[in-house]
């Protein structure tokens, strides 16, 4: 499908009119143009809930606060125009909550993007547990860019996070589709650190010492069968494995300092269906200096409706 095509896969970008948020739009600017997607741009402009004798009820925005949310979508749209000339941009200005406005016009095919910080409404969309909730609750793909970026010049590496669940496979397909356009490489990490039920210092101090050569073979393991999974889908590809012994997040953000974006599942093992966003998740998404994109568990329940995770076209 063209990018003319209503159904076709779009990139929706959330703005509030802050300097932070300028990030996420230079970023979905440049996938835009990458991709040739269009690119439609929300303002969210939610109104407090007043309780009233007769109940709550929501009043209406005052045309002051209208003014300025279309304001702010024009001032974006003609930025995003400027640094992405050809795009289809449409605007929309809501009064509803960030988080559900972005969600409703996301489809299984497009990519939501957000920024790490904000003001007001979108900030606490992207923020603390609403943020969880946004990339948790997704169908599609939601990349959230840093609001300082501490790197302006393309490394052509992108980050997985690999461990093995079934989550991983859409995460990894993702990883490697996208590669794929941009001729980039992908650094596949997996974390082999063990949990014990004993204190590290305590085993540590009895002169037990964890098998390591039993683990790595493990965690090689592991890593060549999620490869096979995804069959020819890696062919053309640079591929590398970073096996560690740090926690995950911590082996993720080591090697977000020198790449341009890591990508990351919803969940992983432990997580609890649809409720929550993984642990490991949410720290990179808050730690990373790069975009981090939290592709779906949906993914691997619906690959048909998923092009971007090996479904269809």
């Amino acid at each position: 499908m063209t990018s003319d095509d209503p159904r076709s896969p779009k990139l929706v970008l959330g703005v509030d009119g802050s300097g932070p948020a300028d990030a996420a739009l230079e970023w979905a600017a440049a996938e835009a143009a990458r991709t040739g997607r269009p690119l439609d741009i929300v303002f969210a402009l939610p109104m407090p809930l007043v309780v009233m004798a007769e109940g709550p009820t929501r009043p209406s925005a005052t045309l002051e606060l209208m003014e300025h949310g279309e304001q702010v979508l024009d001032a974006a749209a003609e930025r995003v125009r400027a640094l992405a000339p050809g795009t289809r941009v449409e605007v929309f200005l809501v009064t509803e909550d960030p988080a559900p406005a972005l969600l409703e016009r996301a489809g299984h095919g497009d990519l939501l993007v957000v920024g790490s910080r904000g003001l007001g409404a979108l900030r606490a969309a992207v923020m603390g547990s609403t943020s969880v909730r946004l990339a948790a609750r997704a169908h599609c793909p939601v990349a959230v860019v840093p609001h300082e970026r501490a790197r302006t010049g393309r490394t052509g590496r992108i980050v997985v996070g690999v461990d093995g669940s079934e989550a991983t496979l859409p995460v990894l397909r993702f990883a490697l589709g996208r590669a794929r356009e941009d001729g980039s490489s992908v650094v596949a990490v997996h974390s082999w650190e063990m949990a014990t039920p004993f204190a590290p210092e305590a085993l540590a101090a009895s002169g037990w010492v964890p098998p390591d050569e039993l683990l790595e073979k493990r965690s090689a393991d592991l890593v060549a069968g999620v490869f096979e999974q995804v069959g020819d889908e890696a062919e053309g590809v640079e591929v590398s494995v970073v096996r560690s012994r740090q926690a995950p997040e911590a082996a993720l953000l080591a090697e977000a300092e020198k790449s341009d974006l890591v990508v990351v599942g919803s969940r992983g093992r432990g997580g609890i269906r649809g409720l929550f966003l993984g642990s490991v998740s949410q720290a990179v998404l808050h730690g990373s200096p790069v975009p981090v994109v939290v592709v779906p568990h949906r993914a691997e329940e619906h690959p048909e409706e998923t092009p971007w995770a090996g479904g269809a076209d």
